[in-house]
């Protein structure tokens, strides 16, 4: 990013790549943006999946005014880098949104020169990591240009998912909701696709449709995440479940339902609450983000 620099956490070098590197992590922090933290639990589940040898893994630093930015690094409200929403105009010009920050992280590994071996790339997010991730799975254009690299995208216990139309959970089915004259606001961005910022609204509605429905999606959901301790009760995020794990099985239900045959798929980590490295070092945890 000329003239913006993007602090990050990193195994191996991603400007000079390494020849021995075959897979790629991008573990995005939660509602804390504490990366450093992320970064030593996504180590600890590659050292014991054994494959820390031959991981590159990133964990990206999405700062706001209230972490003592350097003048040239970005920074974002504490919902708007969650959102894909474009760095504040007082940090360094042009801005950015944080999915295109991730895209030029992106762009670094598919270069074949640096990283010739790279045969994956996986996506990590949780909690507010987890709500970056499933939106940008829907709305991120670069990821159609890494042709020869398969991509994963992995959201564990978000407080919100990405809605495709606007039904909502009613009885057995799903239908627009009794309050919608009241929550006005529920399929906006980012709980649905009206009025998307600049980086969703760059796609047609079709698109960011279809990307959803067809990308490497994994739901990962703590079967303990049933508190709510910073979970989002706004009225839009209410009418998705009363908590995240319910709300994660509830998203499922939904893509099945009106979208059959999606590439969505649910990894539940049995006993576990809402916890970033019980989540990444559970055994089936693991084989998700190291396949």
């Amino acid at each position: 990013m000329p003239g913006r620099f993007l602090e990050s956490y990193q195994s191996f070098p991603l400007a000079s790549g390494d020849s021995l590197v075959t897979h790629a992590v991008i573990v995005v922090h939660g509602a804390e943006r504490n990366a450093n933290d992320y970064f030593t639990s996504m180590n600890e589940a590659a050292t014991l999946a054994g494959r820390s040898s031959s991981t590159i893994i990133i964990a990206p630093q999405f700062q706001t005014s209230d972490d003592a930015p350097a003048a040239d690094e970005p920074v974002w409200t504490s919902s708007g880098w969650r959102s894909g929403d474009l760095s504040s105009s007082t940090g360094p010009l042009p801005r950015i949104s944080s999915y295109a920050a991730i895209d030029t992280i992106l762009v670094r590994l598919g270069i074949r020169t640096k990283f010739p071996r790279l045969a994956r790339i996986v996506l990590v997010g949780h909690s507010a990591g987890g709500q970056l991730l499933h939106r940008y799975a829907a709305t991120s254009r670069v990821a159609t240009t890494l042709t020869d690299i398969p991509i994963r995208y992995i959201a564990a216990n978000p407080s919100t998912w990405l809605y495709l139309g606007p039904e909502r959970a009613a009885g057995s089915g799903f239908a627009i909701p009794t309050s919608a004259a009241t929550c006005v606001d529920y399929d906006d961005w980012h709980y649905g696709l009206h009025s998307r910022n600049t980086y969703a609204n760059a796609l047609p509605v079709s698109l960011v449709r279809q990307n959803l429905v067809t990308r490497d999606v994994i739901v990962m959901l703590g079967t303990a995440d049933t508190l709510t301790a910073d979970l989002d009760v706004s009225c839009g995020a209410d009418l998705q479940g009363p908590r995240r794990y319910q709300r994660g099985l509830t998203l499922l239900n939904y893509m099945n339902a009106l979208t059959p045959g999606n590439s969505h798929r649910l990894v539940t980590i049995p006993g576990v609450g809402h916890s970033k490295s019980a989540m990444f070092t559970s055994v089936d945890g693991r084989r998700a983000i190291f396949p």
